[in-house]
């Protein structure tokens, strides 16, 4: 009967990874510490981004999401790069997405009120600023987009050195539950 343990162990691992719960490793969640050279993380708020919140929305990267205010996200497939000496904070590997922001609805969106966040094995991870490779975030944080106007943003992650997945959080408005979760590998 030790050979079917195995097998609903891996059944429940599966079925917990479908229904979006998160993985929680390192020395806070009592898992295995991260190897040398794995970029600094920090574990999200259960405010911030629980998993149980019914207006989270799972998205292919590449593909187009429509938030209830008519603001509509786009984030690109993830893409490996390596950070230059000026960038911050120093990490040898980092991802790089960008986000298009279309406004469709009838009154103008303030961009700082776009959250986007990254998480790699349950863990938040830390941005990186290389404006040298032109990887900078919001960097107009104060205009608003008028009606029918539309923004790219480039957003870098420090990421382990081995391949992982991710998974790029975006909200139009932090004080509000509504998101859209894009996942991949990276």
């Amino acid at each position: 009967m030790r050979k079917g343990r195995p097998m609903v162990a891996v059944c429940a691992l599966l079925a917990l990874t479908a229904c979006g719960a998160e993985q929680q490793t390192g020395p806070a969640s009592g898992g295995a510490a991260l190897p040398p050279g794995t970029p600094e993380v920090t574990r999200a708020a259960p405010s911030e981004d629980a998993a149980d919140t019914p207006v989270r929305h799972a998205v292919l990267f590449g593909s187009d999401h429509r938030f209830a205010s008519d603001l509509v996200v786009e984030v690109s497939e993830p893409q490996t790069f390596t950070p230059g000496d000026s960038a911050y904070p120093n990490t040898d590997r980092a991802a790089a997405f960008t986000v298009k922001v279309r406004n469709e609805s009838a009154k103008p969106y303030r961009l700082s009120r776009l959250s986007v966040r990254a998480f790699g094995s349950g863990q938040r991870l830390v941005q990186v600023v290389d404006p040298a490779q032109g990887y900078t975030g919001i960097v107009d944080a104060d205009r608003d987009l008028i009606p029918g106007d539309r923004v790219e943003l480039t957003f870098a992650f420090a990421v382990p050195a081995a391949s992982s997945t991710l998974e790029l959080t975006v909200r139009p408005d932090p004080s509000e539950p509504a998101r859209a979760v894009y996942r991949g590998g990276a």
